[in-house]
């Protein structure tokens, strides 16, 4: 069987954690209010993106997609005031040890 392998880069604004259980964050970051259902659009979303299998976890507030020969500049990756403010209130309430960030990282998916 051939298996054809998919390649997707990301920019992820977030911080890189001390490995925690993956699902059971996963699950908790999928409980979290929708910015509609808060009524406040404004409201950052928190993700979970993990690199290597459960190597390294990342709790992203903000994200780009880079498509193939697509470059963008650093300084063109917006950052919205309240993205530092939410990611310290989910590690704080999550009891997780930052060992990165917050800043932009690049993620380089290949499936």
């Amino acid at each position: 069987m051939n298996h054809v392998k998919s390649h997707s880069v990301y920019a992820v604004y977030g911080v890189v954690v001390a490995p925690p259980g993956v699902a059971a964050l996963d699950s908790v970051l999928e409980g979290q209010a929708h910015s509609s259902d808060s009524g406040n659009s404004e409201a950052p979303r928190v993700q979970l993106f993990t690199v290597g299998g459960e190597e390294h976890v990342i709790l992203a507030t903000g994200y780009a997609k880079l498509e193939p020969n697509e470059y963008r500049s650093v300084p063109s990756l917006v950052i919205s005031a309240q993205w530092d403010a939410t990611l310290r209130e989910y590690v704080d309430n999550l009891g997780l040890l930052v060992q990165s960030g917050p800043c932009w990282f690049f993620i380089h998916d290949v499936s």
